[in-house]
């Protein structure tokens, strides 16, 4: 027998699904429209400087505006899927491409091409491989170090992960030291 409670909560769980879907949704028209635009208006012009007729450059403008929708509709949903595994009250504050260490060796050796991104928010640690969450954990559980341009992040008393992180320097000083703090505060509130 289904109770008034378990209705609504069943009401409200398809209702927050479907919001989700919807967001998730919208990101990736986003992606499309913007990206699919920005190829389509960087190959028309590039196509017009060329002293290309018109009736050459439109097809060009459809084709690779028609790869950027792809590729865009792609990656607005990899976000889309990202921001919806927040928890309220939690934002992103940086994000990094990594390679991570397998058992054969490092992954792989461009940043341009990882699928793996470590996303550092004000509440923990995430880990993603495209749009699926490896893991997330809060910065209570967490300590960073550095091995030879390698991070090494400790879960508890394991190590979870060891990553070649991209930053601006090329160093994950920057990460380590964020990882510190975020920490620290993190004890205190």
């Amino acid at each position: 027998m289904t109770t008034t409670g378990d209705a609504d909560t069943a009401d409200a769980t398809a209702t927050a699904t479907a919001g989700r879907r919807r967001r998730i949704r919208r990101s990736a028209i986003a992606g499309a429209c913007t990206m699919g635009g920005v190829f389509a208006a960087k190959i028309s012009i590039a196509a017009f400087s060329a002293e290309f007729a018109w009736w050459a450059v439109v097809p060009l403008a459809v084709l690779f505006g028609a790869g950027g929708a792809w590729a865009g509709a792609r990656e607005g949903r990899v976000e889309g899927v990202r921001e919806e595994a927040l928890e309220p009250g939690e934002m992103v504050l940086t994000a990094y491409a990594v390679l991570p260490l397998t058992e054969e060796g490092p992954f792989l050796t461009d940043y341009e091409f990882t699928p793996f991104e470590l996303r550092v928010t004000n509440r923990g640690l995430q880990l993603w491989e495209r749009a699926e969450q490896l893991w997330s954990h809060p910065w209570r559980t967490l300590h960073l170090t550095n091995d030879d341009g390698w991070v090494l992040v400790h879960h508890e008393e394991l190590v979870i992960a060891e990553l070649q992180v991209q930053t601006p320097d090329g160093s994950p000083d920057e990460l380590l030291l964020a990882a510190d703090r975020l920490r620290t505060r993190s004890r205190h509130h």
